[in-house]
């Protein structure tokens, strides 16, 4: 499988991982980059995620066989709606957001004959950001859901899910409401827990900060515009895991005050086995 040419908009860790990704395994014979900063440009061509950068978004879609919309979760529909009047017949569009159910039914309206739409989402990524941080590899072996609609086209469906495994991706099939449910329950709600952590750490008491807490809020230190617009976009799911969490940390409580040490260790043993779990998966 090779493209003529792939534009991916949005030029920062992932679209820039992409790019590189991409050009390791030869998907692709130019991959040009598109943003609205110059400066993010010069980072993706000097990291050669790309090969032609260009701030003009017409141009840069003009003649591609796929499309990559590497941005924020709350500029994907308006950066659709712009690039829909220019593209190549028989093009295939793609979102990388973290979002779906909202994006994919406007994209497929917008898109309409003029090519196909498949929403992807690859469970990868760091709390860096950035072109200059980019990862090749970064797709390796990590989780990507693509989803399907009834009016998704099985050839363009087929196409991506054969470019996310030549990268090393683990491919899933949902629906993007299962998405939308799913992701809310083991990336957004750790991402809330792990910033509420972050909170109610007391100041004076984050000097004896060790590895536990600084690997359980990690990603508290991720891009607060991007989790905040990540977050709006999926708040119904969130606001259901959010209800979850609390009556499990009610539970942990009443069982501590009450002096409940067997049903306590229950509980522990219970969330550990479901934790190793993902180690024996090798995640």
């Amino acid at each position: 499988m090779k493209f003529k040419q792939i534009t991916i908009i949005g030029v920062g860790l992932i679209g820039g991982s992409i790019g590189l990704a991409a050009k390791k395994h030869k998907l692709a014979a130019r991959i040009v980059g598109v943003t609205a900063h110059k400066g993010t440009l010069k980072k993706a061509l000097k990291r050669q995620a790309i090969d032609f950068g260009t701030l003009d978004l017409k141009r840069a879609v003009l003649n591609s066989d796929m499309i990559i919309l590497a941005t924020p979760v709350d500029k994907v529909i308006s950066t659709l709606r712009a690039v829909s009047p220019n593209l190549k017949k028989g093009c295939i569009v793609m979102d990388v957001a973290s979002v779906k159910e909202s994006i994919v039914g406007f994209a497929e309206k917008v898109i309409g004959r003029k090519g196909s739409f498949i929403g992807a989402h690859p469970m990868a990524g760091s709390e860096q950001r950035g072109a200059e941080k980019a990862n090749g590899n970064l797709f390796k072996n990590a989780p990507c859901i693509l989803t399907k609609t009834i009016h998704t086209d099985a050839k363009a469906l087929k196409a991506v899910h054969d470019f996310w495994k030549t990268l090393g991706s683990k491919i899933y099939i949902l629906s993007a409401k299962e998405h939308d449910k799913k992701i809310s329950n083991i990336s957004h709600l750790p991402h809330i827990a792990a910033s509420c952590l972050s909170l109610v750490a007391a100041p004076s008491s984050l000097k004896f900060a060790a590895t536990g807490f600084r690997d359980v809020t990690r990603i508290a230190s991720s891009d607060p515009d991007l989790w905040t617009s990540i977050l709006m976009s999926n708040r119904s799911n969130v606001s259901n895991d959010i209800k979850n969490y609390i009556r499990q940390l009610e539970q942990m409580r009443r069982l501590i005050v009450g002096g409940k040490e067997g049903a306590l260790r229950r509980h522990l043993i219970g969330a550990k086995k479901k934790r190793d779990k993902l180690l024996i998966k090798g995640r």
